[in-house]
């Protein structure tokens, strides 16, 4: 059978290192690996000078209605899918990228967790341990206790401490986003991560801890990597408090908050020691009319997919993280944690998803070129070295030099444990 694609003289980045290899694709899947040179096929990609990375996954995604816009700064960014967070059904005409979506978890729902959990597309179940944004909250132990024990795969947790968030609420100071760290505390999140540990570890259920804000949890979660998954945010990893908040106003207030430089520093290093096992951007393109609106009335969270990878390739350039590294928190480690099949490594008879990235590429992210509905982005204006050339998805060139190429065309992520079997004809 004739082959689909060859992208030829790009340095791969798989499970065996960085090699210069070319890889073939038929029906949107790899079937061949190395020198490929006497090899034909009916087109092909030169990807001399680039590195190719492992298609990326991104697993927290917030969904609002502008689907389309959302996804086209994923893959503008280099991600190839995305696991959603949404209150919305999930549909996929508007998807430029793969989907799957987490089931929001609520007191009345619990006990349907086994049936909701093994919906087509569902990557899990998604726990708040706290309000935010007017989703459901589940606080107490008892009821985190048979959440936990009602269904099988791996708990997505939202860690903060509802009661002290009643208790602190007080300390919130109106129209100043400077006490929004005053009243979600580094407390609200340290106990709230302790509990759910324990909680964990009680049910014999694994929950993966998204957006950690603090060294303390990270501690407390590098004791307890047998049952539990941790992931940071972009925007942890490069903003800190006060600064942050003088200069972005509201525009920065994310749940849980952006925390002082001792914290991020602290991220830094629970990330390159290992604790940290994904890197998620967390993405929640908040409009800015909504923005506007006086603290802390102002919902939280912040546009991030699109500058996620470009801010990590700095990092890269800098020689603080590998290239090996990123890809193994941004593509292999999503895919091991929440069991998707056929993606997160470049190997034979995974999905031909790729990011195409040139590590020594200098550019600024200009407020006119953020994709997102939103429209604004709190790195736009910043210096990159290392961009993303290109976006592969199932052996398609969706994003190609920074211009779309297609429609949008994404699919729902299949996962090894809701496989099921061919229904008979």
């Amino acid at each position: 059978m004739p082959l689909d694609l060859i992208i030829r003289g790009g340095i791969c980045v798989t499970h065996r290192g960085k090699k210069l290899e070319d890889i073939a694709i038929r029906d949107g899947i790899i079937v061949a690996i190395g020198d490929l040179s006497s090899v034909d096929s009916e087109n092909s990609i030169d990807a001399s000078g680039l590195h190719l990375l492992p298609g990326i996954i991104d697993s927290e995604f917030h969904v609002h209605s502008e689907i389309k816009n959302d996804t086209a700064a994923a893959v503008i960014g280099g991600i190839t899918s995305i696991l959603c967070v949404s209150n919305l059904p999930i549909v996929g005409e508007e998807f430029y990228c793969d989907y799957a979506y987490f089931r929001n978890a609520s007191r009345e729902n619990i006990k349907y967790f086994s049936e909701l959990e093994g919906e087509k597309g569902c990557a899990g179940i998604h726990i708040r341990m706290a309000e935010t944004n007017g989703f459901d909250s589940i606080g107490d132990d008892k009821t985190l206790l048979e959440a936990l024990k009602n269904g099988s795969r791996r708990v997505i947790v939202h860690a903060e401490d509802q009661d002290r968030l009643d208790m602190r609420h007080i300390h919130t100071r109106v129209d100043d986003v400077k006490s929004h760290p005053d009243w979600r505390d580094q407390r609200s999140s340290i106990e709230a991560t302790r509990r759910i540990l324990a909680i964990a570890r009680g049910a014999g259920r694994p929950v993966h801890l998204q957006h950690i804000s603090t060294d303390r949890e990270m501690a407390m979660i590098a004791a307890n990597k047998d049952i539990a998954t941790a992931a940071v945010s972009s925007n942890h990893l490069f903003l800190s408090g006060p600064d942050c908040y003088d200069h972005f106003y509201n525009y920065v207030k994310l749940d849980p908050p952006i925390r002082d430089e001792k914290n991020r520093i602290g991220l830094w290093k629970a990330l390159t020691n290992g604790i940290v096992d994904v890197l998620a951007s967390a993405h929640n393109p908040i409009l800015s009319k909504e923005k506007d609106e006086r603290y802390p009335n102002c919902p939280s969270g912040a546009p991030s997919v699109q500058t996620m990878i470009p801010l990590m390739l700095n990092q890269v350039k800098k020689g603080i993280i590998s290239i090996e590294t990123l890809v193994d928190l941004t593509s292999a480690s999503p895919a091991r944690i929440f069991n998707i099949a056929n993606k997160g490594r470049i190997a034979v008879g995974y999905d031909a998803d790729f990011a195409a990235v040139d590590l020594n590429k200098k550019w600024e992210l200009d407020d006119d070129n953020v994709e997102s509905n939103c429209g604004w982005d709190l790195h736009a204006g910043c210096s990159f070295t290392g961009k993303v050339v290109g976006t592969i998805i199932r052996g398609k060139k969706v994003v190609w030099d920074s211009k779309f190429l297609g429609l949008p065309s994404g699919r729902f992520i299949k996962f090894h444990d809701t496989f099921k079997e061919y229904e008979p004809e």
